[in-house]
C-alpha cells in the first residue's frame, strides 16, 4: 500500500491516532511501573513486559520513510 507523505502527516495529526499513541504512552509507563516493583519475581512476566515496552516504542518511532 502506498501512502503519500501528506497522508502520513494527516494520519499522525488525526485525533484518533493521537489518542491511540497516548494510550501507548500510558501502557509503557504502566509496564515500567510494574517492572519497578516486581522485576525479578517472574522472569516470564519480566520478558513479556520488556517485549511490550520495546514493541510500543517501535510503534512510536514509525516514520514516513519506514
Amino acid at each position: 500500500m502506498q501512502v503519500t507523505k501528506e497522508e502520513f502527516v494527516q494520519w499522525t495529526q488525526n485525533p484518533v491516532t493521537q489518542a491511540v499513541f497516548e494510550v501507548i504512552d500510558n501502557r509503557i509507563e504502566d509496564a515500567k511501573d510494574i517492572l519497578g516493583v516486581s522485576a525479578g519475581e517472574d522472569s516470564r512476566t519480566d520478558a513479556v513486559l520488556v517485549g511490550m515496552i520495546r514493541a510500543f516504542n517501535e510503534l512510536k518511532e514509525i516514520g514516513y520513510d519506514d
